[in-house]
């Protein structure tokens, strides 16, 4: 039978390891089982009212603070339309085949892979509609290429 050799290192080692481990299942399950909930908690909700009734005070006082009672005021308001909605943002207008959406860029490697009107292509690939190549993928916008004309067609990334 053969005999394994531990050194003082690695006995060193596990003890420090393993006194650790009980530690943390000390304070994990026995020490946290012992300590009072909420203890100072009360203390600490009569902080934060205090807080949020002297900043409710200084925003209804329009006198004093004239500039922040007006972007309060600018924040409260309707605003109509969303300034960051996805509509708000230009698709590409093709004659043929309506909006072309570039929404997302994938790097794997060597590989690009642009994610038009929901679907993922390579460089070459026929979209959907048929009639279009994609010719070049890049971060930040797509060409596609028109089979019949051999005109390109720029559509710069959706970034939402």
């Amino acid at each position: 039978m053969n005999k394994i050799r531990v050194s003082i290192r690695e006995i060193v080692v596990m003890a420090v390891m393993l006194a650790v481990v009980l530690y943390g299942v000390y304070d994990s399950f026995v020490a946290s089982s012992s300590k009072p909930l909420g203890a100072g908690s009360g203390e600490k909700v009569v902080q934060i009212d205090t807080l949020i009734a002297e900043a409710s005070k200084v925003l209804e006082d329009r006198g004093s603070y004239p500039v922040y009672a007006a972007i309060v005021a600018g924040a409260e308001a309707d605003w109509g339309r969303d300034p960051f909605y996805a509509d708000n943002t230009p698709g590409m207008r093709t004659s043929t085949m309506g909006a072309i959406e570039y929404t997302g860029y994938l790097e794997i490697g060597t590989r690009r892979i642009a994610v038009i009107d929901g679907v993922g292509y390579e460089t070459g690939d026929e979209l959907e509609v048929g009639g279009y190549l994609v010719k070049r993928i890049g971060s930040s916008a797509v060409v596609i290429e028109e089979k019949e004309t051999g005109k390109g067609i720029t559509v710069p990334l959706l970034e939402e």
